[in-house]
């Protein structure tokens, strides 16, 4: 004869272990003598005296629908509200209706011109530099080559750069010299 044990802690009442038992015992108030059945992706629990299977998801890995924070569970039963198996991406936000992430536009859109920004500094910066050491280099007549004409086209560069609409998601900037 067996005890098949769960605990009795857990809501859901879940098989944890099994140990030979007496024939002339009952069996303690938390197991049974009904031997658990076993399914892929299931877990046996306790309830009303017969063990039912409940969904197993521990071990895997779950998104927050809000915070996209990944998380392992760690329980039995359904995965929690707010929770999902579908990993997120880039730019994504969590479609209530459908069930599933979709394209934030509007995300994405921000990020592109956050970074059109951030690279219009960056070049216009860079230009000046140049132009900087050019126009010390005529100034200070050390020329050796052609820096007055690179001169000119830093200076039309960093025009262009000026220029250039950052709102606009597909801004073209121009190339350097």
């Amino acid at each position: 004869m067996i005890n098949y044990y769960f605990d009795n802690t857990n809501e859901l009442r879940p098989f944890t272990h099994e140990l030979y038992a007496n024939d002339d015992t009952l069996p303690p108030d938390n197991a049974l003598r009904i031997a658990p059945e076993f399914k892929d992706r299931c877990w046996p629990c306790e309830k009303n005296g017969v063990w039912v299977l409940v969904e197993d998801n521990r071990g895997k890995t779950v998104y927050n629908t809000k915070t996209k924070e990944s998380s392992v569970v760690d329980y039995l039963g359904d995965i929690k509200d707010d929770y999902t198996l579908l990993k997120p991406f880039e730019f994504c936000k969590w479609d209530i209706e459908a069930k599933k992430w979709v394209l934030d536009k509007d995300a994405k859109d921000e990020h592109l011109i956050k970074s059109n920004q951030a690279l219009k500094i960056a070049l216009i910066n860079e230009a000046n530099e140049k132009i900087a050491v050019l126009q010390d280099i005529i100034d200070l007549d050390m020329q050796e080559s052609d820096e007055e004409a690179q001169l000119k086209s830093w200076k039309k560069y960093r025009i262009l750069l000026t220029r250039v609409d950052t709102s606009d998601i597909n801004a073209v900037f121009p190339q350097k010299p």
